[in-house]
């Protein structure tokens, strides 16, 4: 399978200067990926390295930007793919991220934080449209934590390999993600899907990254109406009590 990704044309074109080139040479690897053809973790870490550079060299993103729709189509680009590949090539997104992410010039920055922040979301609405199936949850959950045999998850708790800014802005935009899927409720009930958050939470490399995760962790969108009642009687009790008066 690597020689035909090297006689692949898209791969290069992907880096390409000009938009319409870009442009057809994504069409072609949408094609590609939904084939059926296997594929080895050499092949996905060669495509995302082409759409690492395909997104260097676009305009910052902004709701006119060609960034913004060269971002939406990488999106949908992941919601299209066959479920056995759906941790692989996630895999290797996380792996070029993390590689590429500490030499990106400050200026070109928010264009991989938007992309982050549609993959996180991404993802979770993957996840939905497969009913939140438990085993694909699992896989997806130890992905991000970099438990799996290859790749470096972003929030891995001690991988000293991953920048502590990617574990900011996937923990800044992990709730937004959740909420926007349907069904979240029901998992979060379960858990499982917050257990990446939860042990960084204890386990964290720094303070910083700690109590990011406890802030999300204690996001209001993630109580649900027991919880809430519960706080509320437990408040009440509180206040019930006014000491001995004189």
């Amino acid at each position: 399978m690597a020689s035909d990704i090297r006689e692949t044309p898209f791969v290069k074109q992907l880096a390409a200067n000009d938009r319409p080139t870009r442009e057809k040479a994504l069409d072609s690897l949408r094609t590609y990926l939904t084939s059926g053809r296997d594929f080895t973790r050499t092949d996905l870490l060669k495509i995302w390295k082409g759409l690492f550079f395909c997104i260097y060299h676009t305009p910052p993103p902004s709701p006119y930007a060609p960034q913004t729709h060269l971002t939406h189509s990488l999106t949908s680009l992941l919601l299209s793919l066959p479920t056995p590949l759906f941790i692989p090539f996630l895999t290797a997104f996380w792996s070029t991220i993390n590689t590429y992410y500490p030499s990106l010039p400050h200026l070109r920055l928010d264009k991989y934080l938007y992309l982050i922040r549609q993959y996180i979301a991404s993802s979770f609405n993957y996840l939905s449209r497969q009913g939140w199936y438990e085993g694909l949850v699992g896989a997806w959950v130890e992905m991000m934590q970099g438990k799996g045999e290859e790749g470096v998850g972003p929030l891995s708790v001690r991988d000293g390999r991953v920048s502590d800014g990617v574990r900011y802005h996937v923990l800044d935009v992990w709730v937004d993600g959740l909420v926007g899927a349907e069904g979240w409720e029901e998992v979060v009930r379960k858990g499982g899907v917050m257990r990446p958050v939860e042990e960084l939470r204890v386990g964290g490399r720094t303070k910083t990254v700690r109590e990011r995760a406890r802030e999300v962790l204690e996001d209001e969108r993630l109580k649900d109406e027991e919880g809430e009642k519960a706080e509320e009687e437990a408040g009440n009790e509180d206040g019930e009590w006014g000491g001995l008066e004189d």
